[in-house]
């Protein structure tokens, strides 16, 4: 048996849903979610804080008010 090795096939996404999508993030991008549900603000701080430690990436999150709204902002940092 011989291997083929081959170049430019993508990865299809996975069969899972992605809730958030820290992966698709480059550095300087971010994405905020309004503080609608405190649980949910909470899970993606804990998401994200996560996520810093499995894949060494930097995400830093932030209490913002964006047109009068309170939100919550992550930011790739690194």
């Amino acid at each position: 048996m011989t291997i083929k090795i081959e170049d430019n096939i993508e990865l299809p996404d996975p069969a899972f849903k992605i809730k958030w999508g820290f992966g698709k993030l480059e550095v300087g991008q971010s994405f905020a979610i309004t503080f609608d549900d405190e649980r949910e603000v909470v899970r993606l701080r804990t998401a994200a804080s996560a996520w810093n430690q499995r894949h060494r990436v930097r995400l830093t999150t932030r209490t913002v008010y964006e047109d009068g709204i309170k939100k919550l902002r992550v930011w790739r940092v690194a």
